[in-house]
């Protein structure tokens, strides 16, 4: 009898060690780090972006890429003298592409697979576009210092008459390489 309580006690004892060790999981945690953060303009980032001069009537620029000195832009139509004054924009129900409007580049020091999102409600889609292949489907890898020129796929669907800024989320993510 004295053995057995012995026992019990010395298994009660190992587990209660156990318990007090733990296992290192946790559920959340939650700790405040200072980091510091360089932010660049389009053209000297990690990614960058640059405007292409696309040629309308006459040869004269088009201007549907544009920079602001710190961030890349489109405008569909142009805000240029080459394009058509008689044009107020796409068509309903069309799909249109734009070529050679940016040029992306890679600055990192990892290759990256270039592609676009679009989250947008007003068309039904819209895209970057290089060489008959629509990026997001087909998404080109930038080798380190690589670069591609992009444009623009733009689906009009079923839209409304109107005006609407909308946004493309441009996305380089590290290849399995």
């Amino acid at each position: 009898m004295f053995h057995r309580r012995k026992l019990l006690a010395g298994v009660a004892g190992i587990t209660s060690s156990s318990l007090a060790l733990g296992t290192g999981a946790f559920s959340r945690v939650s700790a405040q780090r200072a980091v510091h953060v360089d932010i660049g303009d389009d053209d000297s980032a990690f990614l960058r972006l640059e405007p292409l001069v696309d040629e309308g009537i006459d040869g004269e620029p088009t201007r549907r890429s544009f920079s602001n000195g710190q961030t890349v832009g489109f405008e569909i139509p142009g805000n240029g003298n080459g394009e058509n004054p008689d044009s107020e924009g796409l068509g309903v129900g069309s799909v249109y592409e734009f070529r050679r409007l940016l040029e992306i580049s890679n600055q990192g020091t990892q290759p990256v697979e270039l592609y676009s999102t679009y989250d947008g409600d007003n068309l039904d889609d819209l895209a970057l576009v290089s060489d008959d292949r629509v990026l997001r489907d087909d998404p080109p890898t930038l080798a380190v210092g690589g670069s591609i020129d992009v444009g623009l796929s733009i689906d009009t669907g079923d839209s409304e008459i109107g005006e609407f800024d909308e946004t493309l989320t441009i996305v380089a993510e590290k290849t399995g390489n």
